[in-house]
């Protein structure tokens, strides 16, 4: 495996400046900012993250996590994500490595996996486990995204090494303390399972008008049990996940089409443009116009 600064100067090496490199292995992007205080803010889908250098904030539904070197951090749902650089320089920039987690592979493992490898977190299921945690990186799950940073170098090799590294990761992720969160996520029949499943209608669903019975209905739960289940699951209530999910569309659409407040709030679903910007201004801080000026439309 290579030495951390080996490791360093190798992403370095192929993230140059400043912003995100994922054009060369599917899934596997290296995240490089050269200066604190760079403010990202989207919705991010199921990943892995493996902090390498600097330090980095970010509050993941409601819940604020801060990752440095040889921290890990996974996703097992698309969540909101604030994000704040708080530990880089164009000497020593931030650096993470990102992996987006693969459903299919997850299943695959899963269903091979011995049943006493999975029978304590299917008993956990009894307590709802969050889609989110921040632990120290698994020295396994770091040697096999060691190993997927070295084919950068030899890229002839990508085409049929990354696909078996990558699976490599997930069944170690999978082992690893983290792997209780995800396979909270994807044990088919639990509640955690079920919410998801209602997290991902409502990432297809966002404009329409919210009707949580008929959500909870999709869920198979009654409407108390699925808002106390889809809020430890999320840290978000059906109603805030929404509304986080239209903003921050708008927001993309604001600063990546150039649409203006209004025709960005009711191409997300909103009725009043008058509503949406108060919403963007008390989740936001700042009105729309000022607040773009500040973001970075991807967050890792």
């Amino acid at each position: 495996m290579l030495a951390k600064s080996t490791l360093i100067d190798t992403l370095l090496r192929h993230a140059p400046e400043s912003g995100i490199f994922s054009d060369k292995i599917g899934g596997f992007a290296i995240v490089r900012r050269d200066t604190p205080n760079t403010v990202e803010r989207c919705m991010v889908n199921p990943i892995i993250l493996i902090s390498v250098q600097g330090k980095k904030r970010s509050v993941i539904g409601s819940v604020a996590y801060e990752y440095e070197a040889g921290q890990s951090l996974i996703l097992g749902v698309e969540l909101p994500t604030d994000s704040i650089v708080l530990d880089a320089s164009p000497e020593k920039p931030y650096c993470s490595m990102v992996l987006a987690l693969d459903v299919s592979l997850i299943t695959e493992i899963l269903t091979k996996l011995p049943k006493k490898e999975n029978k304590s977190d299917i008993d956990g299921q009894k307590q709802n486990i969050s889609a989110v945690a921040c632990f120290k990186t698994d020295p396994d799950v770091l040697k096999a995204f060691t190993s997927l940073a070295e084919l950068l170098d030899t890229p002839k090799h990508i085409e049929y090494l990354a696909p078996l590294i990558i699976k490599e990761i997930h069944y170690r992720l999978l082992l690893s303390p983290l792997g209780k969160h995800i396979k909270a996520i994807y044990f088919l029949g639990t509640q955690s399972n079920e919410i998801a499943r209602a997290v991902t209608w409502l990432e297809k669903n966002y404009k329409a008008p919210l009707k949580v019975e008929a959500l909870a209905k999709y869920a198979n739960m009654s409407v108390s049990a699925f808002h106390r289940n889809f809020k430890a699951i999320t840290t978000l209530s059906p109603l805030q996940y929404q509304k986080k999910l239209r903003l921050f569309e708008a927001q993309r659409l604001m600063l990546e089409k150039r649409m203006n407040a209004t025709t960005a709030s009711y191409a997300v679903g909103y009725e009043s443009s008058t509503q949406f910007i108060r919403e963007y201004k008390r989740m936001f801080g700042n009105s729309p116009k000022r607040d773009i000026t500040n973001i970075v439309t991807h967050t890792s």
